[in-house]
């Protein structure tokens, strides 16, 4: 059976990713009259290249450091990476934090392709290539093939795409892939009109599949579409699932409704939120530290949001440190537990850091909330029941359902993993009537009771003969 799967490029401007992917698939990705006219990539570009075994839906990322947020946009869903360098040019600014969003994005699988080697002299490009080992050395690509090309000539072709085949194969048997398994989710990078059929929008299925009929909701915005034709890659197909490009034709909404940043996901998935807590890294090569309330540009799926950053254990984040924070965002997006997100500084913009989402609907939180920091950190942990249940810790009395442990605590096995928190006493059932019941976990429990007695204890001292 074919694997489906995204391959992002990535790489500075001019260095040849829209030739080489032409030169791969014969699909000419700069669509656009400006980007004709400029010779440049400005927005995102598609195509799609048959491995045989492994299939690839290619998004093309523009290179220009103005045109960062549409590459950001672009890699959001992306298994692996294709990083172009130009022979004649070597490493540039965007080579450098193209491959600093790819590694925050944990990809593990990828391949280097040095473009324009009809160009220089051979010499020449022993240095380029050894300045690029240097550079991806102790990154996911340190161990990448790296493969001399010409979009001109043809060099290289066949063995850049063996060398294709070979890195998908490692991004097929990656962990990441296990979200296959959840609820439909595709992030909206574009979306348009089409004469006689409507509303279409496009994006990278993350997780699940939809059929044609299905219902879905796009979020934020709690609208609720059906599905009336999908296509991939101008193929009408009745299904699409993980791993594909879609166009999605939607009945039931406007196009000028849908917007870049917005997500369609199955009913019920996805729970739009102002709060975020994250595991934040900050980028060594970071000229100063982060600080605490300083404002953030967060990408993350294709939305840019901006955000105040809350450090939850110190008054600023040095070069290099990882810690515990909250992202206040200005305006409600939609994430689930541990999707990877990036963040650029407010002005110069430019890329200080990135990490994971712990909690995708968080409460408040305070540096004075010492005994809320071991549960936040157990939603990194492994095990599975471990961050499920501190993800329960966190909704407090919120109501909420097993299928939210999906989306709050990444445990596909929902049904499962909440009937093991039930035995064991972490969470307590509490049937409030007969068609409702009411989920808490037992430490929230606990917490509420002492603080009733607090206050009965309170008002006895207070006032010890009333009734």
């Amino acid at each position: 059976m074919t694997v489906d799967l995204i391959l992002g490029t990535a790489g500075h401007i001019d260095h040849g990713k829209t030739a080489l992917v032409k030169a791969l698939t014969g699909v000419d990705t700069d669509r656009l009259p400006e980007e004709k006219r400029r010779g440049i990539t400005i927005e995102l570009g598609f195509a799609e290249l048959d491995l045989g075994e492994h299939r690839l839906g290619i998004v093309d990322v523009p290179g220009h450091e103005r045109f960062v947020r549409n590459m950001l946009a672009g890699a959001t869903g992306v298994d692996l990476a294709l990083l172009v360098v130009a022979a004649d040019d070597s490493v540039k600014p965007q080579t450098r934090e193209h491959l600093e969003i790819l590694r925050l994005l944990e990809l593990d699988a990828g391949v280097i392709a040095l473009t324009k080697c009809d160009l220089p002299d051979p010499d020449w490009i022993d240095l380029v290539e050894q300045e690029v080992r240097e550079l991806v050395e102790g990154t996911f690509l340190a161990v990448a093939s790296l493969v001399r090309t010409s979009a001109i000539t043809g060099l290289g072709m066949d063995n850049l795409r063996h060398a294709l085949a070979e890195a998908s194969r490692r991004a097929a048997a990656s962990p990441r892939r296990r979200r296959e398994a959840g609820p439909f989710r595709m992030a909206i990078d574009r979306a348009f009109t089409v004469a006689g059929y409507g509303t279409v929008a496009t994006g990278s299925v993350s997780s699940g599949r939809v059929r044609v009929g299905d219902e879905l909701v796009v979020e934020p915005g709690g609208v609720s579409v059906r599905v009336r034709g999908l296509e991939n890659h101008a193929r009408a197909v009745e299904e699409v699932h993980r791993g594909q490009r879609a166009a999605v034709n939607l009945a039931g909404i406007r196009h000028e409704q849908l917007r870049r940043g917005q997500e369609l996901a199955a009913p019920g998935h996805l729970t739009p939120s102002r709060r975020l807590s994250v595991r934040l890294n900050v980028l060594p090569s970071v000229p100063r530290p982060l600080k605490h309330r300083s404002r953030l540009r967060l990408h993350v799926g294709t939305a840019e949001v901006m955000a105040v950053l809350v450090l939850l254990e110190q008054n600023e984040l040095l070069p290099g440190q990882v810690g515990l924070a909250q992202l206040v965002l200005d305006e409600p997006t939609v994430t689930t537990w541990n999707q990877p997100l990036v963040v650029r500084s407010e002005s110069p913009v430019a890329t200080v850091g990135g990490g994971h989402v712990l909690d995708p609907d968080a409460p408040p939180l305070r540096r004075a909330d010492r005994g809320k920091l071991a549960p936040l950190a157990s939603l990194a942990s492994e095990d599975v029941l471990q961050r499920a249940s501190s993800a329960v810790y966190f909704l407090a009395w919120r109501d909420w359902q097993p299928s939210d442990l999906v989306r709050i605590a990444g445990a596909v096995n929902a049904g499962e993993v909440y009937r093991a928190l039930v035995s064991r006493g972490d969470v307590v059932e509490l049937p409030v009537s007969p068609a409702r019941t009411v989920r808490v976990h037992r430490e929230v429990l606990d917490e509420t009771a002492g603080r009733a007695e607090q206050i009965l204890q309170r008002m006895h001292q207070e006032e010890p003969l009333r009734p």
